[in-house]
């Protein structure tokens, strides 16, 4: 995808005084269940931890994730889809976290690992922000690929919350173009209807 890079706003490295803590380092997983219990931290996603001092950025989110993820995935893969959209903070705590392999890199079977979904895909010089341990896709990939690859009941509240999201800088205008500047795509019919019923909805609360 071709496209000049939104604005990364809230989007920034995570600084040293917001620290990740997953079981092993230095608590066992059942003490810091019941750290959290006592609101002494807070679970981010899967067994990583944040200190409840700390507000959740995209930056912190982030690194709770890296931090699940074996470094040999998360050094060549990409956080995706409604899993990016979470580390923006507009979508659910991902299960199951997906990951885009940019082709033509590839992971070995061991490499993979347990519970998260894996998908090969192209990956343009601007769909990718860096954002410390882990790569994300930018909002406009990451918008675009929820309207192409994500059913519309699930697809329209997430891209509602990532256009309301202030320093995105996602526009309908702008998701638009994108879409249709992406190569032959099995499912782009669903995500001009994803823009489509998108913008009707922006026109009737007008």
């Amino acid at each position: 995808m071709h496209s000049e890079s939104p604005p990364r706003g809230s989007v920034r490295p995570l600084s040293r005084t917001e620290v990740i803590l997953t079981p092993g380092s230095p608590f066992t997983h059942a003490e810091l269940r019941a750290m959290a219990i006592d609101g002494v931290v807070r679970r981010v996603v899967g067994t990583a931890y944040a200190s409840s001092a700390h507000e959740e950025t995209a930056a912190l989110r982030a690194a709770a994730l890296g931090a699940t993820l074996d470094a040999g995935i998360a050094n060549k893969a990409v956080v995706g889809r409604l899993s990016a959209a979470w580390i923006y903070g507009c979508s659910a705590a991902p299960e199951a976290p997906v990951l885009l392999v940019p082709a033509p890199r590839r992971l070995s079977s061991a490499g993979k690992g347990p519970g998260i979904l894996l998908h090969e895909v192209a990956l343009g010089d601007f769909d990718v922000v860096d954002l410390g341990p882990v790569q994300v896709t930018s909002p406009l990939r990451t918008a675009v690929d929820i309207a192409v690859h994500t059913e519309a009941k699930t697809a329209l509240p997430v891209l509602r919350r990532l256009l309301a999201r202030p320093g995105l800088g996602l526009t309908l205008s702008l998701m638009r173009r994108a879409l249709e500047s992406l190569p032959r795509q099995p499912h782009k019919r669903r995500g001009r209807e994803v823009l489509h019923r998108l913008e009707a909805g922006a026109a009737a609360s007008a």
